[in-house]
């Protein structure tokens, strides 16, 4: 009598890619490569915490609104062997928000107004930067705006600061710049 053994090598699980970041409502596709074992190369996605969904084809999508940043653990788990898995990391961010202050402010010419802007959420980029409508007087990197060294008549400012993060998120303040 004979018998036949075949021997494999042991199941190894891989998951590119190894960290991501999204904002809410977007989506992240997460790949996940399987060797060895008896050739089932199928692998079972999960999350922890359950923040967003992941399809059968690795496809992460992250929750319609996340009120604060958070880290999910994405893992792969083979299906020929379950105890082998790899992860990812993936945070998922919340939308960038800017505020202005002083939301209004006047002045006369050659004066100074100093504008400071907030930025939250996003990956951590707090900065901004500053434009002028119309081009009146300027301003700085730290939001100081020097008026003109004269005026003939009142005009209004508007001085934005835009998120270097995500550029479609910004906040304005209104600037009446006077004449003497």
């Amino acid at each position: 009598a004979s018998a036949s053994l075949t021997l494999m090598a042991p199941v190894n699980v891989s998951v590119t890619p190894a960290t991501a970041s999204l904002y809410a409502a977007k989506t992240q596709l997460f790949n996940a490569a399987v060797s060895g074992g008896p050739g089932n190369l199928s692998v079972i996605w999960s999350l922890s915490p359950s923040l967003g969904s992941i399809d059968a084809a690795g496809l992460y999508t992250a929750p319609a609104s996340v009120a604060a940043q958070q880290t999910v653990t994405v893992t792969a788990s083979s299906v020929a062997d379950p105890a082998k898995s790899a992860s990812a990391s993936l945070t998922v961010m919340a939308p960038v928000s800017v505020s202005v202050t002083a939301a209004t402010a006047s002045l006369y010419a050659a004066k100074t107004q100093l504008f400071n802007a907030a930025v939250s959420g996003g990956p951590g980029k707090t900065s901004v930067t500053w434009s002028l409508s119309p081009s009146l007087g300027s301003i700085d990197t730290a939001g100081l705006y020097t008026a003109p060294a004269s005026v003939a008549a009142q005009q209004t400012v508007t001085v934005t600061a835009t998120s270097v993060a995500d550029p479609a998120k910004s906040a304005s303040a209104s600037l009446t710049v006077m004449a003497p």
